[in-house]
């Protein structure tokens, strides 16, 4: 684990984005020939230590693709559930955002439609890499790219110290050197392959993400 060398969470710095950062592309036919034959969401695959990978009902799942639009419905309910209340959802000081991102999100507790994040209790972690739109077809991207480092982020937490169930260590922050590589991608769901190597084979494997429905 990398705990030792973040002790704290580092939020993503905004980078600017330059260059093709594109390792591997493929054509539209090969996304085509990879997606789910009955077209109704993940029904399984392995990742993250040996987990499974979606359901296919959305929701529960190791994995979940949801788009910034959707992202923010779910961070304005979380925190307006939350005391004392943040003014809002939304970073000031940076450039418009693409409602449009799409955003991969995976932790080995399992990740939901419901919720913007994963509430982690020790010995467990979570990742969410965003995707803008020109990136959001079969390819393998470099992880530390400017395009999916700005908004990309990886955290994870020790073995507890006591009994107490939040008495750990935590860290995480930007995602680091390695590749994402998507698989396929459809109106149904996202397959995709991380290696990172910044954070070892923690969260290492091949995922299924069925997409969110449009209202979550």
């Amino acid at each position: 684990m990398n705990l030792q060398r973040l002790s704290f969470l580092v939020l993503p710095l905004l980078l600017a984005a330059c260059g093709n950062y594109v390792v591997q592309g493929g054509s539209d036919d090969n996304a085509k020939s990879q997606q789910n034959a009955n077209g109704t969401g993940g029904s399984g695959g392995t990742g993250g230590n040996g987990g499974t990978g979606g359901n296919g009902s959305g929701s529960n799942s190791l994995a979940v693709a949801l788009t910034r639009a959707q992202l923010d419905v779910l961070w304005d309910e979380y925190w307006a559930n939350q005391d004392p209340l943040p003014s809002s959802s939304s970073v000031g000081g940076v450039p418009e955002l693409n409602p449009d991102d799409l955003f991969l999100r995976v932790s080995d507790l399992g990740a939901s439609c419901d919720s913007p994040t994963t509430d982690l209790g020790c010995g467990h972690w979570q990742l969410s890499i965003a995707l803008p739109p020109a990136l959001q077809q079969v390819g393998v991207y470099n992880l530390d790219s400017p395009e999916l480092l700005a908004y990309s982020n990886f955290s994870e937490t020790g073995e507890p110290y006591s009994s107490e169930p939040d008495d750990c260590s935590f860290g995480g922050g930007t995602i680091g050197a390695g590749t994402l590589e998507i698989l396929s991608i459809d109106e149904n769901e996202v397959r995709f392959r991380v290696d990172s190597e910044y954070w070892g084979e923690t969260a290492n494997g091949e995922y299924i993400a069925p997409r969110c429905p449009v209202d979550p």
